[in-house]
């Protein structure tokens, strides 16, 4: 488990320390990139940051003739989100399948196809409600009387997902699906819908005020970084044949070893962890709709109820 970052800095520092390196001319700026290719290399996503466009000063990616380009530090996608108006609501993506996924999903009147209006029964909205925040009926019911903002959002929800028996019309004659739909193409990401804003969490590599990335705070990772920085620097002088294999051997095992450990140290779970993994696993009935929440309740246990 990663808890803090450091800077590179202190990893150069740490390359200067044990090599014994006296100022002067280095490839400082070589060990600042090799850096972030250590940390890709290592692969454990602890040792990235979360983001999430549209919050905490990260603004919303917004839509344009079926396309919008990825953040600069943008690393690995965790889930898209995507809505008409820019305060939302936003549902959920899914990454494209079908080979005519893109087109037009609006209709004439520039709305999303299913009608977001349409009031769904009560009971569905009462059984969406208790699933979702976790309570009984009576609190649902309530909840959903004295919420008007809640009951408007499950019941676009539910529309959403129940709109692909829609039939479809002009230009949408071969696309088979109301889902909102994404693939990415490098730097950008390329949508079934021509306008509107995309919320989207990934992962990206931290970085210091300077835009040097930060490491984790881990013994393991600074010395994975040290060796492979050192593999790095040995490299040219081997191939050589100024420095022997058995040292350039070493330090390429050392890499492989301490890479290893720190991937798992980064992934190794703490108390709290292990409790939402138990919950996620210990139950009775499988949860399938846990995308289409943003998986907010998959480590919550789950509670049955018997109506009988």
């Amino acid at each position: 488990m990663i808890y803090k970052n450091t800077s590179v800095k202190r990893v150069i520092a740490k390359v200067f320390a044990d090599l014994e390196l006296q100022e002067g001319d280095h490839r400082i700026s070589d060990m600042i990139e090799w850096t972030g290719e250590a940390l890709e290399k290592i692969g454990a996503f602890p040792s990235f940051i979360n983001k999430v466009t549209g919050k905490d000063g990260s603004p919303l990616l917004a839509v344009e003739n079926y396309q919008t380009s990825l953040p600069c530090d943008f690393h690995r996608m965790i889930q898209v989100s995507f809505s008409t108006d820019e305060l939302g609501p936003y549902f959920p993506m899914r990454y494209a399948t079908g080979s005519f996924d893109y087109g037009s999903m609006m209709n004439s009147d520039n709305t999303y196809a299913p009608n977001a209006d349409e009031e769904r029964p009560e009971s569905s909205l009462t059984t969406l409600a208790m699933s979702l925040y976790d309570l009984d009926y009576a609190a649902a019911l309530l909840k959903l009387n004295n919420e008007p903002d809640t009951r408007s959002i499950l019941n676009s929800m539910i529309n959403q997902m129940e709109g692909n028996t829609k039939e479809f019309s002009g230009d949408d004659i071969v696309n088979n699906t109301f889902d909102y739909t994404y693939v990415i193409t490098p730097g950008y990401i390329k949508t079934n819908v021509s306008t509107g804003y995309v919320m989207m969490a990934y992962q990206a590599i931290p970085t210091d005020n300077d835009g040097y990335p930060l490491v984790p705070d881990d013994a393991s990772f600074l010395e994975a970084i040290y060796w492979y920085i050192n593999t790095k620097l040995l490299y040219p002088q081997w191939k050589q044949g100024s420095v022997r294999d058995a040292v350039y051997y070493d330090a390429r095992r050392s890499w492989n070893f301490y890479c290893k450990q720190a991937y798992g140290n980064a992934l190794a779970p703490n108390k709290d962890q292990l409790e939402s993994i138990k919950n996620s696993w210990n139950r009775l009935i499988p949860e399938l709709k846990e995308w289409s929440t943003g998986f907010s309740a998959l480590g919550q246990r789950q509670i049955i109820y018997n109506a009988n």
